[in-house]
């Protein structure tokens, strides 16, 4: 059985849409994008269908209710579409794409003034708007309100006018809208529809023919040769006018009149066939038709030659009140140019223009006519009215100095004094003059002290001043006065708005809070103020009650994302963690993708990282900042900070490989470069921790200087050989205890591991001199652990040999460990063995090391116990060193022979010392030390108190 192949594609279409109308996401963001596609695709049913399911996810999201509005108003389902755009539109007042939507639906249903309301809050965005403009119009001329399209019309080309295809558009509707007046037989709104285009454009033909076809239609053929012979002023050599001008002659029977005209002002050669038919046909009429059988004619004529006033005053009467405004208009000039000051004519003039609503005649006249009759009181009222009009004129156009004095004289006048007031204040208030604002309001309600809108006004007034508590007050008094009106409750509730904002802006938080809680009492599900009062809270610092309302917030708005972030932040300030961490998960499920709520959760972790850090907590604190690093690795707090535990409290070799596995991730992040050289040099693997340690950025002219100074000593510190020279003078109370000492050491980095030296010890005194010198071995097993053995051979003043060796194991935090063994045979074979005890701490520019040696000879115990510290002056490394040491045996690496010198006695060392770093690879080291003891001097049983007193140059380079 054959299948139909169009049945078949049929099916896979229908299956292809059931599947793309089954599709689910977790993510109201993602039903947006899929959405907005389809809008794009103009595909309107599945956006529709699409926004709906993203709204069910986030109910208050605008952007999926501006979409489904838009799908909606596409397929025609214009109440739907209204629905949801008015609550985007209520929320975001000036969105123009939701206007613009709106517009559409109002003008579509036939809603037109709501339309119209839309599109003059578009035109408060874009006064200057072409398009909307024109829209405008024709909403205008769909609800047949011909008088406000022609306004707006004659607005838009006053913005525009130099612009000729406004001017053409102006026109071209115009005398459409002229054509639909007659079709609907309102020939007045015709009339004034063309004579606006003519004041326009002179030479408009359309028009005139419009004009005269209407009186026609009428049956006004005076009124129709009237405009025809005014279009023949502009167009004297159309022929279509001119044919016009003849016919409507005939038709009144002034076959004379049509004769010469046609002889006088029709030109022979141009139009040949007139003078030879039409003049011939004219003449033959005129014989039997008696042109002088109309009164009003007859008047006309002997008031064109001069014939009397009587005749002057009948033409005038008869041609107002028939609607002959242009022979009104014409005679009565004539009138005026005889008898300049008649008022009557003036009078009748003025009023000719008012009622044809020729704006601009009409106040050319009523100014003339109160420059010449000033107490008139018609007149001064209309004078009144036209200053008025052209004040608000002026205001419109932003041109304030001129409305204010034109409005600041009329006030003397009682018909416009409130009128005026009110439009001074306004002025004022848009000149930001709020003092004298407020001068002019008090002048207000002192004229009309029952009107609650001037209190209302001087109640905003104060809140634009910043006055907010005179403001509220006066408001106040308004929700008393007027128990039943609910606009003064929201007032306050804005005001309230305004001054936690200023409050906030000028850091009073402790201020705002009594400030929202009243405007609160009114309105508890205010968003704005809730937002405030959490903000408020959280700069105080009272995170109790910045969650409380927080939470208040929710109770309102469940699922308002921003609310949820501001209570899991303070949660996270009050180190509530896991609950800050609960909110968060909960919009998580919502808004899988949403960056701010990932960032967030970073946040909320990194604080909780912090805390554990802070508590010594180390691994979990570890494990924070780094959940918060994934989570927002555009932010590199939570690394940094992850990276600095790894080097202080895990090995050398943790902290390296958790480096190079961020790294991997991100290869040109110098923060991490640059850590991972300061693990080398704690490693004490010079090259690369140089290497690394280049790629730390600087900005400071000054501290990059220092930097680079640093940075010549850690490559000094790759060099393999090290040479030290020094010279000690020690004197004392005691000649047998003054001497001298010079030493030279030599030691060579064989490799990263191993490193030998050699030394030469020389001393001097009265009685001779000695010679030691010795080889040393210094071996590094683990980044941690390294050790060092020596031996030396001396002469006089010094032991015969010594054996020594050293262990040194480095911990968390800096801290290091020594354990070390001495053995020496002195000059009078007494064998003389140590230990020694010690330990240090290493912060970034202080190093304190303690150090307990236990000594015994062939027969007694002895110990000694020394402190000393170095310390960093600047970023060359400079130090100073103190070192105090007290026991039975003394401490003092500068004089070695003395260790078997002064057994047995109490002895106290005192010292101080600087290091001076010439270059990053020489160094010039300063000792001094103090120590009094108790020894004998002549025999065993005399003890004498004696100060030795040694100070020591040293200097060291590497090459």
């Amino acid at each position: 059985m054959k299948i139909n192949k169009s049945l078949l594609i049929l099916i896979v279409i229908i299956l292809s849409q059931l599947k793309i109308y089954a599709q689910v996401y977790e993510s109201s963001d993602l039903y947006f994008e899929e959405a907005k596609k389809d809008i794009a695709e103009q595909n309107f049913a599945k956006a529709a269908k699409m926004s709906y399911r993203g709204l069910k996810l986030s109910p208050s999201d605008l952007d999926l209710k501006t979409l489904l509005g838009k799908a909606n108003m596409q397929m025609g389902r214009y109440d739907t579409a209204r629905y949801v755009l008015k609550q985007v539109y209520e929320k975001r007042k000036k969105d123009i794409d939701v206007l613009g939507f709106l517009v559409t639906i109002e003008q579509t249903t036939k809603r037109y003034s709501d339309a119209i309301c839309f599109v003059n809050e578009l035109l408060e965005i874009t006064p200057y708007s072409r398009g909307w403009w024109r829209r405008k119009i024709l909403i205008y001329k769909e609800m047949g309100n011909f008088e406000e399209a022609e306004r707006s019309l004659k607005r838009l080309y006053q913005i525009y006018p130099e612009d000729t295809e406004i001017q053409n558009d102006y026109n071209y509707i115009m005398l459409e809208d002229g054509v639909d007046a007659v079709k609907n037989k309102r020939y007045d709104d015709a009339n004034e529809v063309y004579k606006t285009v003519i004041d326009n454009d002179p030479t408009n033909k359309q028009a005139y023919i419009g004009i005269i076809r209407n009186e026609l239609l009428k049956g006004n053929s005076e009124y129709a040769l009237q405009y025809t012979e005014r279009a023949l002023l502009e167009l004297p050599l159309d022929r279509e006018l001119i044919e016009k001008k003849i016919g409507l002659l005939e038709g009144l029977g002034r076959h004379e009149q049509a004769i010469i005209y046609i002889k006088t002002k029709v030109d022979r050669a141009q139009f040949p066939d007139i003078h030879t038919k039409t003049l011939t046909y004219l003449m033959q009429q005129s014989a039997s038709f008696n042109e002088y059988n109309d009164s009003y004619e007859i008047n006309k004529k002997l008031a064109e030659t001069g014939g009397g006033s009587e005749a002057q005053t009948y033409v005038i009467n008869n041609a107002l009140g028939k609607g002959y405004d242009v022979d009104a208009e014409y005679f009565l000039k004539k009138g005026i140019k005889r008898s300049p000051n008649n008022k009557n004519l003036l009078v009748q003039l003025k009023e000719l223009y008012r009622p044809i609503k020729d704006k601009d005649r009409f106040e050319r006249e009523v100014i003339i006519l109160h420059e010449k009759y000033p107490d008139d009181f018609d007149i001064t009222f209309d004078y009144n009215l036209v200053m008025y009009n052209r004040a608000k004129e002026y205001t419109e156009e932003r041109q304030f100095d001129k409305a204010l004095k034109i409005f600041q004289d009329l006030v003397t006048f009682p018909d416009f004094t409130k009128e005026a007031e009110q439009q001074i204040f306004g002025i004022l208030l848009e000149q930001g003059k709020l003092d004298e604002a407020e001068e002019q309001i008090d002048k207000l309600i002192s004229i009309d002290s029952d009107n609650p809108e001037n209190l209302v006004k001087k109640s905003t007034l104060y809140q634009k001043k910043e006055m907010f508590d005179d403001a509220l007050e006066i408001t106040r008094s308004l929700e008393q006065n007027y128990p039943l009106e609910s606009i003064y409750p929201e007032l306050y509730v804005s005001q309230i708005e305004d001054y936690a904002t200023y409050l906030m802006r000028e850091q009073r938080y402790k201020d705002v809070l009594p400030v929202i809680e009243e405007g609160l009492a009114r309105e508890n599900n205010n968003k704005r103020l809730l937002e405030l009062a959490i903000n408020a809270s959280s700069a105080i610092p009272d995170y109790e009650k910045g969650i409380n309302y927080s939470r208040s917030g929710l109770s309102f708005y469940p699922n308002n994302k921003d609310f949820k972030l501001k209570l899991s932040n303070l949660l996270a300030q009050n180190k509530q963690y896991d609950e800050a961490i609960a909110a968060l998960d909960s919009l998580k499920t919502i808004y899988k993708y949403d960056r701010k709520v990932k960032n967030s959760l970073a946040e909320v972790l990194w604080f909780r990282a912090k805390n554990y850090e802070d508590e010594g907590f180390v691994d979990e604190a570890i494990e924070d900042y780094n959940a918060s690093d994934t989570l927002n690795p555009a932010e590199n707090y939570s690394l940094q900070r992850m990276v600095n535990l790894y080097i202080t409290e895990k090995s050398n070799d943790e902290a390296l490989e958790v480096i190079n596995e961020k790294l991997e991730k991100n290869p040109n992040d110098n923060f991490l470069k640059y850590k991972k050289g300061l693990v080398f040099e704690l490693m004490k693997e010079y090259d690369s921790a140089y290497y690394y340690q280049k790629f730390r950025e600087i900005t400071d002219p000054y501290e990059k200087n220092q930097w680079n100074q640093t940075l010549e000593i850690l490559r000094a510190a790759k060099l393999k050989n090290n040479l030290a020279a020094t010279y000690t003078k020690a004197s004392s109370d005691s000649l047998p205890f003054s001497t001298s000492l010079a030493s030279l050491s030599y030691n060579h980095k064989y490799d990263e591991k191993n490193t030998f030296g050699a030394e030469v010890n020389y001393a001097a005194r009265r009685s001779g001199v000695g010679l030691q010198g010795g080889l040393n071995y210094s071996r590094i097993f683990t980044p941690t652990l390294y050790a060092d053995v020596g031996v030396l051979f001396g002469t006089q003043f010094f032991p015969k040999f010594i054996i020594y060796g050293n262990a040194y194991k480095g911990f968390k935090n800096g801290y290091e460990g020594q354990v070390g063994l001495r053995f020496a045979r002195l000059q009078n074979d007494i064998n003389f063995m140590s230990l020694i005890l010690g330990g240090s701490k290493q912060w970034e520019d202080i190093w304190l090391n303690s150090k307990l040696t236990l000594m015994r000879d062939d027969q007694f115990n002895y110990f000694n116990f020394m402190v000393q510290s170095r310390i960093n002056v600047n970023a060359r490394k400079d130090y100073v060193s103190f070192i105090v040491s007290f026991g039975s045996a003394p401490f003092n690496d500068q004089l070695p022979e003395g260790a078997a010198a002064f057994l047995d006695f109490s002895n106290v060392l005192v010292g101080a010392g600087y290091g001076y770093n010439i270059s990053p690879k020489t160094a010039l080291i300063i000792n001094g030390s103090w120590i009094n003891f108790k020894s004998p001097i002549t025999d065993s049983n005399a003890l004498f108190f004696i100060n030795q007193y040694n100070l020591s140059l040293t200097i060291i380079t590497k090459f």
